[in-house]
Order: C-alpha cells, then sequence, then structure tokens
C-alpha cells in the first residue's frame, strides 16, 4: 500500500495569506478609527462633539488650551486657542467651557448688532435681553426667532456677581433664567483677558456691573472699561449652551474647519441662515433675517459706481426721515438704483420704520412708531450686522433733532450728523422667500446663487 504525501508549501502559502489577510484588516481597522476620531464619528454612527473635546483636555501646561478647573468643576478654554471654533446656525462661535453636565458654552465669534444696552438694572431688564430671547414684550427675540434648530439649545448659565475690584472678580452669585445671554467679566478674565481668544477687536457688553450700576465691557483693544452713559452702543455678542448629547457632524475645530452640529438642506432663499452670502444682480448680500416668508439682505459693502467709486451722497436737505421725496437718498435707492437691479421684481415692498428715539426712551423698539413703504431701505437700530459697513447712513434718526441723521462710523456704533454731509449708502431690501438656490456655498468667495434669469435689454421695472 502506498502512502500519500501530504504536500506542505500549498498549506503554507494559504496560511501566510491569513495571516496577511488578518494584518491587513487590522491596520485597516485602525486607520477607520483614527480617522472618524479626528472627523467625528465612529464605525457604528457620529460621536458627541463633548468627547470630542474632552479628548483635547491639557494636563501639564494648565495656562492654555482646554483645562480643567476643580473649584468650578468646569473644562475651561484659556489663552489665545485657536481649536474652539463652532458653527451653528450658518455662524461661527468660540466653545468657552464644559460643564460639570457636560453641557458646552459658547459666544459668538463677532457681534450680531450693536443697541443701547439698558443694563443698568440688569440682564433681565436690558434691551439685550429682549433682544435676544422671545419673551411676551412686544419685538422681543428678533435674535433667537432667526436660529435654525433651537432644540439645541439648553439654559445658559450666567455670573450676576457685582464687581467692585478687577483684582478680585468672582462668580458666586448665578442664574439660568434664559436660553441665551451675554458674556460676564468673570468668563472673560478666566479665558486669559486681553491676551485671550475672547478679544477679537471689537467693543462689546459684558454682563456684570459694579456698585454704582455702571456696566462693564470690552473695547476694540481688549481692556476692560466702565461705561456709565445710556446713550452709548455697543456690540451684542449672544453667549449658547448647547446639549451635552448634541453629535458631531464635521470640522476639527479651526476656523477654516470649524465644528459642525446641525445642516440642513439650501433649496430655496427661505431655508438660508442669518449671514449667509447671496448674489444678486452680480453684487453680494448678506442675509439679516430670515423668521418671516420673505428674508432680508444688506448689501457687503458700500455702494460704488462703474468706476468702482464708492458713492457718496447726503441724506436730504430738511428732513431726516427716510422717504421718497426728492433729492433724497431714499429717492436715488428706489429709482436710480432700483432700476439699475436685475430681476427687481423678486423684491418686495416692505415697511422701513422711521421712528425716533428719545434720550429717556432707546428701546429698539421704538423705531416702529412711525413707518414708511418702499422697495429700497437702509439699516437701523435692532438689525442684524448693522456695524458691518463703515461711515454709510442708517434710518435711524437723530434725537429729537429733525436734521440729525445716525450713521456708523469708522468705529461701527452710531453717530449723528446732519442729513446734509455726504456718507456711503449701503442698500436693504426683502426677497421672495420662496426665490430658488441653484448653486454656491453661501460665503463671500462663493455665495448662494439664485435661480433666476438676467434681464435682457435692462427691461426692468418701475420703483416706486
Amino acid at each position: 500500500m502506498v502512502k500519500r504525501r501530504i504536500k506542505i508549501r500549498p498549506i503554507l502559502v494559504t496560511l501566510n495569506l491569513i495571516v496577511l489577510l488578518l494584518i491587513v484588516g487590522f491596520y485597516v481597522r485602525r486607520l477607520i478609527k483614527c480617522y472618524l476620531d479626528e472627523n467625528g464619528g465612529t464605525e457604528d454612527g457620529p460621536v458627541m462633539l463633548v468627547d470630542v473635546l474632552l479628548k483635547k483636555q491639557k494636563y501639564v501646561d494648565l495656562t492654555e488650551g482646554l483645562v480643567f478647573n476643580k473649584e468650578d468643576k468646569v473644562y475651561r478654554y484659556i489663552g489665545n486657542v485657536d481649536d474652539n471654533y463652532l458653527e451653528y446656525s450658518g455662524s461661527l462661535y468660540r466653545i468657552i467651557e464644559i460643564d460639570s453636565f457636560k453641557n458646552i458654552k459658547a459666544v459668538s465669534d463677532k457681534s450680531f448688532t450693536n443697541i443701547y444696552g439698558n443694563l443698568s438694572n440688569g440682564y433681565k431688564d436690558s434691551y439685550i435681553n429682549k433682544w435676544l430671547n422671545i419673551s411676551e414684550a412686544d419685538g422681543s427675540g428678533i435674535f433667537e426667532k432667526n436660529l435654525y434648530n433651537p432644540d439645541l439649545l439648553f439654559y445658559t448659565t450666567m455670573c450676576d456677581d457685582v464687581i467692585t475690584d478687577l483684582t478680585n472678580i468672582t462668580c458666586d452669585n448665578k442664574s439660568s433664567d434664559y436660553r441665551i445671554g451675554i458674556l460676564s467679566l468673570y468668563d472673560y478674565a478666566k479665558s486669559g483677558g486681553k491676551s485671550g481668544y475672547l478679544n477679537n477687536g471689537e467693543s462689546f457688553y459684558l454682563n456684570t456691573l459694579d456698585d454704582n450700576k455702571g456696566y462693564y465691557y470690552i473695547t476694540p483693544e481688549g481692556e476692560v472699561s466702565i461705561g456709565e452713559l445710556a446713550t452709548k452702543t455697543y456690540g451684542v455678542r449672544p453667549v449658547l449652551t448647547f446639549n451635552g448629547d448634541v453629535d458631531l457632524i464635521d470640522g476639527k475645530g479651526t476656523i477654516d474647519e470649524p465644528y459642525i452640529i446641525e445642516t440642513h438642506e439650501i433649496k430655496t432663499l427661505k431655508d438660508l441662515y442669518v449671514g449667509n452670502i447671496i448674489e444678486f444682480s452680480e453684487n453680494k448680500f448678506i442675509v439679516l433675517d430670515v423668521s418671516k416668508n420673505d428674508i432680508k439682505v444688506a448689501s457687503v459693502e458700500s455702494l460704488k459706481d462703474k468706476e468702482g467709486n464708492e458713492i457718496l451722497i447726503n441724506f436730504g436737505s430738511s428732513s431726516s426721515a427716510y422717504s421718497n421725496s426728492s433729492n433724497t437718498v431714499g429717492n436715488y435707492l428706489n429709482n436710480t438704483y432700483y432700476n439699475s437691479l436685475e430681476n427687481n421684481d423678486l423684491i418686495v415692498n416692505s415697511d422701513w420704520y422711521i421712528g425716533k428715539l428719545s434720550i429717556v426712551d432707546l428701546d429698539y423698539m421704538s423705531v416702529k412708531s412711525s413707518k414708511v413703504q418702499l422697495k429700497i431701505g437702509m439699516l437701523t437700530l435692532g438689525d442684524m450686522y448693522i456695524s458691518n459697513v463703515k461711515n454709510v447712513f442708517t434710518i435711524l434718526r437723530g434725537f429729537e433733532e429733525n436734521k440729525i441723521i445716525n450713521i456708523i462710523n469708522e468705529d461701527g456704533n452710531f453717530y449723528g450728523d446732519f442729513v446734509n454731509k455726504k456718507y456711503g449708502i449701503r442698500p436693504a431690501f426683502y426677497l421672495k422667500g420662496d426665490t430658488i438656490i441653484e448653486g454656491g456655498k453661501g460665503t463671500l468667495e462663493e455665495p448662494y446663487k439664485l435661480g433666476v434669469k438676467k434681464d435682457e435689454g435692462n427691461e426692468n421695472n418701475e420703483g416706486e
């Protein structure tokens, strides 16, 4: 009987292939895991943003980055960090801290508006609170009404301590009565103050008062200052708190690749975020309001002529009331400018509020005491991004004076000047919200394109 010889070589080749496949599979799995850890998500689904953030905790250098504070029991970003950018509802925020419940607090990277604060009696009765949060007050929640998916928000904790000594900044008294707040002096100091990431080159309000009911604010140089005049305006930087279980969709926390926690499909103008950029009639406009059926936009720069020179005209000759009267900026915008726009049939006839303020009534809602209906207007108190363009007219009338109109000066603040002085023009108008979006990314470099045809023969509708 002849014994069969087992061939060893094929078996060894098979075993080697199996081992090789196991090794390749192991490293591919490790590669996928590392990629998902870096970019958000797991093999089974997305990860929570808070888990990604906590991986960056600093254990040795406690002067920079995400540092755990044992006294407050929070993780706080300190110093001039550049990896705490968050995108929400189309705008950039900076993550401030993670609280003991793993909720995430963040502040807008830039101010959303400039208004009179009325902070002398605290945040509760301030115009800032009214502008930010929806309440029963008339005209409240301008900011909150424009947020997309506000269900992601939790109530924001603010420090209420009265501070008299800048060498002893405390946070013993806290309140969590509102979804949207503003920074406190304690927040600013703990972040690194002037040397920290919260110093953004703007002047903006803080929630903190001194013992004389003066309010603290930050100067464009990053210094802490006391405001005592009610007739001064500063920037409003909303502070939001996100639920700790919010998922990370994408991003790395940098300014170019911020953490993204919310997204949706953009089909029409009504789907846009506040702050998105669109292209209309070969010019760029920023979205100011999406809370109604039609959206409000304003030019991203002051008007220029065909040679690229800034157009400077006077507001009028005798009245600070915005109108379509002859020889006024309103007449120019609603005739010459309106007729130069392609597809101007998309512009909606709208109310423009031109009521007066007084020294004793600086509420942004007071401008609604009087209005005019026109196609084209300009910005006024309470509008988003009103300070983005400098040395331009607003339609906010001067205090109790018919020949004074407010302009946005070179510092981005309101400044009263005579109506016969010349300044730049920043037009604003409402567009039909059901207008289709056909391309773009909503940025200055790649604005959203509208699904409209260019006019042939410059056959535009007549202005009013």
